[in-house]
């Protein structure tokens, strides 16, 4: 049983905020970022595990599964309970409530791979009985064990899913492929989608008998931000460290973007928190694909740590200067 501690990972506590959890994903996620650490395998290895960590932290719906049952996740295993025991209720989509599974944790991800959980805790995998939660045959079986002469007449009922999308990918658009019910579906996400918006798959959702029609399956985009990059509408921001030196004398940096590297000349004296703006670099408009926001870097200027004598003698120096020229 793979179960991971997630605030272990994150290094908050277990009543903490959803700010202090964000604000300490960001801090980690930007140390242990790939491009910070080039070629070390387990800074990558570590990157992924608070992306896992903060996914499931983030969202109260999850993060109140899990800390029902994931801090006694061993004695509940001990003990003999099975995942299948859970209320289903609660998650299920009945009663009015609304069903939040990660298609690219439930279902494979892109590329249709069938093996569910793959990449994630086996914590959740687990809990959901390893079953497809729209038409796992232990959860029908259980629900509709019903008279056969009413599955004609029986309503069908639509579902609504959450849908994981990069930031990145919202630049031009992606397509996605997912299995749904044991079928591969592949679903267009458009450029300039904004979050919280939802795509109908007609069709793909639940049969309130077996044999009976299917409602339609209705996929509620959330769109994944990196640590350091902010959405403003059609315009991205991106927080970027500057070291002090260059702030002062002036130089160029090299920023990696959402597309790309670009080089961004620093003039001399710059402030923190200066603004450089790419004109035209942002997202699209969803209806007017031609029309596109613009990319913002916000410089972060970094004081240099551990001097030594020779830098504090020089600094002192440098201080008395603009002391006698004021």
């Amino acid at each position: 049983m793979n179960y991971k501690d997630y605030y272990n990972i994150l290094g908050v506590s277990r009543d903490a905020a959803a700010a202090d959890i964000k604000k300490k994903y960001r801090k980690l996620a930007s140390k242990y970022h790939p491009d910070k650490n080039p070629d070390d395998k387990s800074a990558e290895a570590k990157f992924k595990e608070l992306g896992e960590a903060y996914e499931v932290l983030k969202d109260p719906e999850k993060r109140k599964l899990y800390d029902q049952v994931g801090s006694d996740w061993k004695r509940y295993q001990q003990a003999g309970a099975n995942p299948n025991d859970f209320n289903w209720g609660q998650y299920s989509g009945q009663g009015g409530q609304r069903v939040h599974v990660n298609f690219e944790d439930m279902f494979g991800g892109a590329g249709g791979s069938q093996r569910q959980g793959a990449g994630f805790s086996s914590f959740f995998e687990t809990l959901f009985g390893g079953g497809d939660p729209f038409g796992g045959s232990q959860y029908q079986s259980r629900q509709y064990q019903s008279d056969p002469r009413k599955r004609q007449t029986a309503k069908a009922r639509d579902s609504e899913a959450v849908i994981h999308v990069d930031l990145k990918d919202v630049l031009d658009g992606v397509q996605k492929q997912f299995r749904v019910n044991g079928e591969n579906v592949k679903i267009k996400i458009p450029a300039g989608i904004e979050d919280g918006k939802r795509l109908k798959l007609k069709g793909k959702g639940h049969s309130s008998a077996p044999g009976g029609p299917k409602g339609d399956l209705y996929l509620k985009i959330k769109i994944d931000e990196p640590a350091d990059i902010e959405r403003r509408g059609s315009n991205l921001y991106q927080t970027v460290p500057l070291d002090l030196y260059t702030a002062l004398l002036g130089g160029v940096v090299t920023v990696n973007t959402l597309q790309g590297r670009v080089k961004l000349s620093i003039p001399p004296e710059t402030q923190n928190g200066k603004l450089f703006r790419l004109t035209g670099r942002g997202l699209p408009e969803m209806k007017k694909q031609s029309q596109r926001g613009d990319y913002l870097i916000k410089v972060d200027i970094k004081m240099p740590e551990n001097l030594s004598d020779k830098e504090r003698e020089l600094i002192k120096k440098l201080a008395d200067i603009r002391k006698k020229s004021a």
